[in-house]
């Protein structure tokens, strides 16, 4: 029924403060009260998203001045449909689970695609030409099971937010980092993965661009870790460049209770009191790394 996916948008006029247009993926999922006017939502409360027919997607005739459209349901008949038919319109698009996709390269056909983000799919097995997208600045693709090379990515050198890999578990296998060493205007990266095969953490020590950068404390090793925090600017915001990520104590003064996380891969929690000694070890030799690195820039971690 086309009632279980229209959540149409309201009048916006009395939020005179409001943004015109989505400026970054996270500007598709602030829960707006109502929607603005330049967003339109096509979404199942089905658990795996529904399905959408084309009868369904024609409701967005009705709304020629949205710019930004966040819809599930898709199969690869509705995905071509869509792009075909409203795809121009929109600059930023959300596809919350569409599973059932399997060949992406339809969106090649809009140049004017801004956004694009992506939750949970199970049968592509590559991204697209993202040169074909010279405006592309976000991306986002979280739980594809059956991607594994990211070499697409060596286009989208417009691309100046990316985030890939694992939404709520941890099963993404990637071949290699190596397709990101290109994107130098690259200002936020955040991945997650439950291996990259090569074990790389090179590549991503080109992006001397970033602001932010999220990754696993546990994905490379604190040999690793240490070569990167080298290497990128200090203005970089990130827990995984640091020794240790440090939580509260939870029961509080609980001697069994852990609060301390070391950075690197097979690093344990432990407790700050019981564990002080071997937490300042650790951190000790984890800023010696650091500077042993800064001092001679040809050597690899």
């Amino acid at each position: 029924m086309v009632e279980d996916f229209l959540f149409v948008t309201e009048d916006y006029d009395r939020f005179g403060d409001m943004q015109a247009e989505p400026r970054c993926l996270a500007d598709l999922d602030r829960g707006y009260h109502p929607d603005p006017r330049w967003l339109v939502k096509l979404v199942s409360a089905e658990a795996g998203g529904g399905r959408i027919s084309k009868a369904e997607l024609d409701i967005l005739a009705r709304h020629p001045d949205a710019t930004a459209l966040v819809i599930s349901g898709l199969d690869q008949a509705t995905f071509e449909y869509l792009i075909t038919r409203y795809g121009a319109q929109f600059q930023a698009i959300e596809f919350w689970k569409c599973p059932r996709i399997t060949d992406l390269s339809p969106l090649e056909d809009l140049p004017g695609l801004r956004l694009a983000g992506f939750y949970w799919n199970q049968r592509v097995t590559r991204l697209w030409n993202l040169a074909r997208n010279p405006g592309l600045t976000g991306l986002s693709f979280e739980d594809f099971t059956r991607l594994h090379d990211l070499s697409d990515l060596r286009a989208g050198t417009s691309l100046r937010e990316l985030a890939f890999g694992d939404a709520l578990h941890s099963t993404s296998v990637f071949d290699s980092l190596e397709p990101l060493a290109g994107l130098d205007g690259l200002q936020t990266l955040d991945f997650s993965a439950k291996r990259i095969d090569d074990g790389r953490i090179e590549p991503i020590g080109n992006l001397t661009g970033l602001t932010s950068l999220t990754f696993p404390t546990n994905m490379f090793t604190t040999r690793q870790v240490a070569w990167l925090r080298a290497r990128l600017p200090e203005s970089v915001r990130s827990d995984a460049l640091a020794p240790l990520v440090q939580y509260e104590m939870w029961p509080a003064g609980d001697e069994d209770a852990t609060d301390i996380l070391l950075v690197g891969k097979r690093k344990p929690w432990l407790n700050s009191t019981r564990h002080a000694a071997r937490i300042q070890k650790h951190v000790d030799e984890f800023w010696q790394m650091v500077a042993e690195f800064r001092r001679d820039p040809a050597l690899t971690p």
